[in-house]
């Protein structure tokens, strides 16, 4: 825009102030580019269906935000989605969302922001974007804290982006420094979903924990678009699988811990096979299945697995039930069986001797462990999961590089509430949202979306590479982070394949009259994490050959 317009326009933009007792929805329902609506404290109810339509203009964002330091919550209705939102150049800040459907569903939407919110105890998703139809650009997921969702017996995901099948895509995005957790209440429960179809969109640096389907979901991008990015990720609790993917996805500088099926797992799903995959310098501890897993590998191709520290010594370490086909795999570290794959391993020796305290989810390398200076020079990485620059002359393998501080982890260390990382974490490819470094906390209908997919299995009998039902988490000889070392929902609630969305008896209706979701809310289903850090043997797990 020129900027003599700009000016212009700039000068007829509005900055509204909102206190309780004024029409919140009136001051939102015509608002211009360039204004910004200021929330004051206090809880605002939301008389039934809302629908913002938000369009603002390249450097005139419409803002709607919290007033500094004030505690501002909008409650929405069971049988609606709180708020649903579409637009473009627009801004959505520091608001706590509770009740109703989803707690934001987004319409098509593009250059959008949401940062510090909360939302909790609703009936189903905690934000989505995922109308059939619709499209998503350039959208930024930063710092949100989503838990207890599903309450109201909806699928639960924290975050729903993108559509099955490929009937809508979200790209160019950004999902980072979010906190997700206590998803058990919903049927599925997933962590973050970027669904079909969805691509060149950056995944990283999020805290999941306490989840039932897996942590983070990454589908195929349909037709080898640029590849997504799941990154810096902390993943740990989990019924399900921790990372699980398809395709034209890198996957690198993730910490997974104690999950009831795979620790990262790959497979064929609607329509896309295993391709374009780079599995690097990851950490896994503890899984009832694997710590990766690869199904149909040779049905791809261009895959890359690669200093990743592997440590399920009670099942297996890597699971290729097909093999590895011409998968580059090399100088992982693992302990823990291996089937179908038999090179590109070393042996991790143990829990004690690789990591600082694995009981305390301290996965930082040990200066003299097995880990240090072990990895291919060949498949390098910026930087680490702390954000700090790697030597990648003789990199580490797993998340961390401990070249600058080799006797204690300098960074953040994995626990419940949002990470930290050591910078900004620089530029990534595929963003237009400027990173954060996450430390500051804060305080129409739900179509129906069948085709929800898991891939848990079991780990007993016979290996077809066909996922079943969810096992229990690893009993042996990793630490455990949950009472018991057990899934945390009875594994039989969890069915496999393809599920359907939402079957609740109340229907949602839009301004159109057109029924949607089918969410029902039964109240706040909160689910507690037991935490009793339990560290079982660690000076007894070595590889077994």
């Amino acid at each position: 825009m020129h900027t003599g317009i700009l000016t212009l326009a700039l000068t007829f933009a509005a900055t509204i102030d909102v206190y309780p007792q004024d029409d919140l929805w009136g001051a939102l329902s015509d608002l211009q580019p360039g204004d910004e609506v200021i929330v004051h404290e206090g809880t605002y109810q939301t008389p039934g269906f809302i629908e913002l339509v938000l369009n603002g203009a390249e450097g005139m964002p419409i803002i709607i935000r919290a007033a500094d330091g004030e505690s501002v919550t909008i409650q929405g209705v069971p049988n609606q989605n709180t708020l649903n939102i579409e637009g473009s150049w627009y801004e959505f800040r520091g608001f706590e969302v509770t009740v109703g459907s989803h707690g934001l569903r987004l319409g098509s939407s593009a250059h959008a922001v949401f940062e510090d919110v909360h939302i909790h105890d609703v009936g189903d998703v905690g934000i989505s974007c995922n109308r059939p139809g619709n499209t998503y650009e350039d959208i930024t997921i930063r710092r949100l804290h989503i838990h207890d969702t599903g309450t109201g017996g909806g699928p639960g995901e924290c975050m729903y982006l993108g559509c099955n099948n490929d009937d809508c895509q979200m790209w160019d995005s950004l999902i980072e420094f979010n906190w997700c957790h206590d998803t058990l209440a919903g049927s599925q429960g997933d962590g973050i979903e970027l669904k079909t179809g969805s691509y060149n969109s950056v995944i990283r640096h999020n805290v999941v924990h306490d989840v039932k389907y897996p942590g983070i979901t990454v589908y195929g991008t349909v037709g080898n678009k640029p590849a997504n990015i799941v990154e810096g990720n902390a993943v740990w609790n989990v019924v399900d699988n921790g990372i699980q993917t398809v395709g034209d996805v890198i996957v690198r500088n993730n910490i997974v811990m104690n999950v009831g099926a795979s620790g990262i797992a790959a497979k064929p799903s609607q329509g896309e096979v295993v391709e374009n995959l780079e599995v690097s310098y990851n950490t896994v501890v503890g899984a009832g299945d694997a710590c990766l897993r690869g199904n149909e590998l040779p049905g791809g191709s261009n895959n890359v697995i690669a200093n990743n520290a592997l440590y399920c010594g009670a099942t297996s370490a890597i699971k290729f039930p097909q093999g590895p086909g011409d998968a580059v795999v090399t100088n992982n570290a693992v302990v823990g069986a291996l089937n179908g794959q038999d090179m590109g391993t070393l042996d991790g020796v143990d829990l004690a001797t690789a990591f600082l305290d694995a009981g305390s989810m301290e996965l930082y390398p040990s200066a003299q462990g097995p880990l240090v200076d072990a990895g291919s020079s060949a498949h390098g990485a910026a930087e680490d999961f702390n954000c700090v620059a790697r030597d990648n002359g003789s990199p580490e393998i797993g998340a961390y590089d401990n070249a600058a501080s080799p006797d204690a982890n300098p960074g953040w260390v994995v626990q419940e509430g949002f990470k930290e990382c050591a910078d900004d974490g620089g530029e990534t490819t595929g963003t237009t949202g400027d990173p954060t470094t996450g430390g500051e906390t804060t305080g129409d209908s739900s179509e129906t979306d069948t085709g929800e997919e898991t891939t848990t299995s079991t780990t007993g009998g016979p290996d077809t590479g066909e996922e079943t039902t969810t096992s229990s988490s690893s009993t042996g000889d990793e630490p455990c982070f949950s009472s018991g070392c057990e899934p945390t929902v009875d594994p039989s609630t969890t069915a496999g394949g393809e599920s359907a969305g939402a079957t609740g008896t109340d229907t949602e209706v839009d301004a159109d009259g057109d029924d949607g979701c089918g969410c029902t809310q039964s109240g706040a289903g909160s689910s507690a994490s037991s935490w009793l850090l339990l560290l079982l043997g660690l000076g007894l797990l070595r590889r077994r050959d």
